[in-house]
């Protein structure tokens, strides 16, 4: 007869790490919101697709809109299925952080054109956003190649972690590029106030500077994560615990900064 105060062992999947734990819930949120966005900007896209011209910022629009859900519904698979062994982890872990990588150079390639756009299309402004994404696509490209499978037990998920702490200039490079652009969005809007008074409300709904912010906040967020907060091991995925919702929240807000342009979506639109 077993004694009642014997422990129930539980199989590796369900026993995790409260890390771990917090990062499956996490992730949970972070479809869902990849979903419910797909869902609600499904009539503004139809409206858009129907439009004849196929401007750069039309066909990123589309292409943000697939990738999104199609990149993080293929994470999801690998994160949740308890059949995926360490094997099948080791041939696969790199699919996010390069997925990821693209999607963050399309995000901010829409950043640097509307930047670019609202400053009357300028030469040296262009030039400067374009040498920042490009530090960008270069700095994820090379980080890439220094990610490693996080050494969890099989059934507990398959997921990719820097192997040091400097990795997380993946992100920095396009925070940095976000902040620019914020600041620059900010400064321009400013700027109109001279030639018409409205409330900086109205501004901020009119200029998109709520959606700029946005996408900084998130990914200020995440640098918390990457530089401050320690892991208590190898095992310990915290510092990748927001970087899907990150990713999701940044390809959101920047498909709506392209949703918010007025007009035309020729060279980059123009400003309000």
């Amino acid at each position: 007869m077993s004694n009642g105060t014997d422990e129930i062992q539980l199989p590796a999947y369900l026993d995790l790490p409260p890390h771990l734990s917090a990062q499956k819930y996490f992730f949970v949120c972070t479809l869902t919101v990849a979903a419910w966005d797909t869902l609600v900007l499904t009539p503004r896209t139809w409206r858009l697709l129907r439009t004849k011209e196929w401007p750069p910022l039309k066909m990123m629009y589309h292409f943000l809109r697939l990738f999104m859900p199609m990149e993080f519904s293929v994470v999801g698979v690998a994160f949740f299925d308890t059949q995926w062994t360490l094997e099948k982890c080791n041939q696969f872990f790199l699919f996010e952080p390069i997925c990821t990588a693209v999607l963050l150079a399309v995000c901010s390639a829409v950043h640097c054109i509307r930047i670019w756009a609202i400053y009357d299309k300028k030469r040296p402004m262009m030039y400067a956003m374009g040498a920042l994404w490009a530090f960008q696509v270069v700095v994820t490209a090379i980080c890439c190649g220094f990610y490693r499978v996080t050494p969890l037990q099989e059934g507990q998920g398959c997921i990719a972690e820097p192997k040091a702490a400097w990795v997380g200039i993946y992100w920095l490079s396009a925070t940095i590029l976000y902040t620019v652009t914020l600041v620059m969005a900010v400064k321009r809007s400013m700027r109109s106030l001279e030639v018409k008074r409205i409330s900086y409300w109205k501004l901020m709904l009119r200029d998109g500077l709520n959606l700029y912010a946005a996408v900084w906040l998130v990914n200020m967020i995440n640098m918390l994560f990457w530089f401050i907060i320690t892991p208590t091991g190898p095992e310990d995925p915290i510092r990748t615990i927001v970087t899907s919702m990150t990713a999701v929240l940044t390809t959101s807000m920047t498909m709506r900064i392209i949703l918010c342009v007025r007009g035309t979506l020729k060279r980059g639109g123009g400003f309000a």
